[in-house]
């Protein structure tokens, strides 16, 4: 392995215990050779390939995953050769078993449990000893990648909303290489340039969520293998997330004691990996503290560093998404302040009035945004009451957010300085009525996100700044007007958030470049207002309304690991476009001053609530 020089960053904490149970069936083998006849063993691996190739997918909603699909070599092999070895259970990959490799660590992190194909519902192809198109001599067994492949299709399958699809392979042509002297590249070139064509061949059958990686590289002919798929990647204009194995392990390397690696040259089993267990160790939990289980394969700790370091990508595709709902939500706090005020005005005889408001509200999001936050904040504005009950007014806002964000086994903060300004109105025509307001803000978001890499905590510091834009009108009807005005009302609302592009620092291979994006919603509201002005010493309002949303577009995004030759793009849905939404306040006068108190809140949805509360003063001039 190269060694970069540079040091991680992170927060050590105390080391894991590595719990993974007993996996039904593992196995794995670069060089293995099987001893069972190889064409009974032939036919029977064919048999389960086309068995597994049409596995039904699952409904998929926002970034849920359906199934997790892997083709590749011994590095994602989750066992594949012990329906056909006299192993033990736990035994069979090739690492620390029972230790998970990293596509099935990478797949607990995404909710789903990875099986090999011979299982019922398996979804791993991935065969030890594998090359990426050509057979290997030592493993009659181990079908090429572009086989694995071969055979899904042909049996049937497909890929659905929802497939993560993981491809990987290289190093044992990386291996054929060498077994010819390393004078020949194009074994390396050829090999790298095929799968990339895999990869464009996935995406041409619908897969539309693809990870590939890097190869770990100590040698000149393994950058000669990175460098040609990265460059066919590119020309091809692949849409999927690249991974830089090679970059992660040089980070390891370089700080080893961070992860509690404290061997980085010697393998932690006895004998062959394949069959390595406990008692294979060199020492207790070398699966804990060594860097690779033999001389080609990752030990336990370093298998679930790279599942980890994998999954935490998939959290970045949320932040601005995540950011902009957190926006939207900012407008729709601040109208809910002012809206009493919009409605009823604050001077039963007319003029100018200051008022002013303490508020405090709580997300509470457990769809793909996973957010979960806690804001305090205020307005100050003024209003103009004419006569005829025409009322006008402006304010100025400002909240600020501290909030908490849980992805794919990495969590974060995510802290908001919002300053909003808005214009409101109101008229009435008899038993007519109708409010209007239009909402300008700018914010400022400071994020951390923090990513579990084995026994350390690894945190990546981001920023950026949003703009906001808000415009709400409605209409109503009074049924009834004395004491309490209360009819129908319906409304639209547009609120728009613009999220700019950032960069998570420490340029690790698990930081991310994340583009810009533009949110944007839709709402109509029906439902009924009860309101009456300060004439009597008391004022209230409230509103209970259903509300639609008609922006059906997902919320899009562009991502770009470290290190990767291409950007990501793809889209998501976000929750409920069907819910409630509820505002209520109440105002009154002691001597000179006014007093005001209130609150909203949204409901109805499966994955998101909001409320708030606020309350306040108001001084006519």
């Amino acid at each position: 392995m190269r060694a970069t020089g540079k040091s991680d960053t992170i927060a050590a904490v105390p080391p894991v215990r590595n719990d993974k149970t007993v996996r039904q069936e593992p196995a794995e083998g670069r060089d293995h050779e099987a001893s069972p006849s190889r064409a009974a063993l032939t036919t029977a691996i064919a048999f389960n390939l086309l068995a597994a190739g049409g596995v039904a997918a699952q409904d998929n909603d926002g970034l849920d995953v359906a199934r997790v699909i892997v083709f590749g070599d011994s590095l994602a092999d989750g066992g594949f050769y012990q329906q056909f070895l006299p192993l033990p259970p736990g035994e069979g990959s090739f690492t620390t078993n029972p230790d998970p490799v990293a596509p099935e660590v990478f797949a607990a992190l995404l909710g789903y449990d990875l099986n090999p194909v011979y299982t019922v519902g398996g979804t791993n192809y991935a065969i030890g000893g594998a090359r990426v198109a050509l057979p290997t001599p030592t493993s009659p067994l181990a079908i090429p990648i572009a086989s694995q492949i071969d055979n899904y299709l042909a049996a049937g399958g497909t890929f659905e909303p929802g497939d993560v699809v993981y491809i990987q392979g290289g190093g044992n042509d990386y291996f054929a290489f060498l077994a010819g002297g390393g004078t020949d590249p194009s074994l390396l070139t050829n090999a790298a340039n095929i799968l990339a064509a895999q990869v464009k061949r996935l995406e041409d059958a619908g897969a539309d969520r693809i990870v590939t990686l890097a190869i770990q590289s100590d040698s000149a002919g393994l950058d000669l293998f990175n460098d040609t798929y990265e460059a066919a990647l590119a020309a091809n204009g692949a849409n999927v997330l690249y991974f830089d194995t090679a970059m992660l392990f040089n980070e390891i390397v370089a700080s080893p004691g961070t992860y509690g690696i404290t061997n980085i040259t010697d393998p932690a089993c006895t004998g062959s990996s394949l069959t390595c267990g406990p008692e294979d160790y060199v020492e207790p939990n070398a699966n804990l503290t060594y860097l690779q289980a033999d001389d080609v394969h990752p030990a336990g700790i370093t298998q679930r560093i790279e599942g980890q370091a994998i999954a935490s990508l998939f959290s970045g595709f949320t932040l601005p998404g995540t950011i902009a709902r957190e926006g939207q939500r900012a407008i729709r706090v601040q109208r809910i302040q002012y809206e009493g005020v919009q409605r009823n005005g604050l001077n039963p005889g007319g003029g100018l009035s200051l008022f002013g408001n303490a508020s405090y509200d709580r997300i509470s999001d457990s769809g793909a945004g996973a957010l979960t936050q806690d804001a305090v904040g205020g307005t100050i504005g003024v209003a103009y009451d004419a006569p005829l009950g025409v009322g006008v007014g402006v304010a100025l806002g400002y909240r600020h957010g501290d909030g908490s964000i849980a992805g794919r086994g990495d969590m974060g903060d995510l802290d908001t300085d919002t300053f909003t300004l808005s214009a409101f109105g109101r008229a009435a025509l008899g038993p007519l009525h109708a409010i209007a307001d239009a909402t300008y803000g700018e914010g400022d978001v400071d994020l951390e996100r923090t990513i579990p890499l084995g026994p350390a905590l690894r945190v990546q510091a981001s920023s950026t700044d949003t703009t906001l834009y808000g415009a709400r009108g409605a209409v109503g009807f009074d049924a009834i007007t004395l004491p309490v005005r209360i009819g129908p009302e319906i409304g639209l609302a547009y609120e728009k958030v613009k999220v700019d592009g950032f960069t998570e620092d420490g340029g690790y291979s698990t930081s991310l470049a994340v583009d810009g994006l533009d949110y944007e919603s839709l709402t109509g509201r029906a439902g009924l207002v009860a309101s009456a002005p300060l004439t009597a010493g008391t004022g209230l309002f409230a509103r209970l309304s259903y509300v639609r949303e008609f922006e059906d577009d997902d919320i899009a995004f562009t991502v770009t690991p470290t290190g990767a030759p291409v950007s990501y793009t793809s889209s998501y849905a976000y929750g409920d476009r069907d819910y409630g939404e509820f505002a209520a306040g109440i105002s009154g006068t002691i001597g000179p001053v006014g007093v005001r108190a209130g609150g909203g809140a949204e409901f109805g949805r499966d994955d998101f609530t909001g409320v708030n509360v606020y309350a306040g003063v108001t001084l006519p001039f």
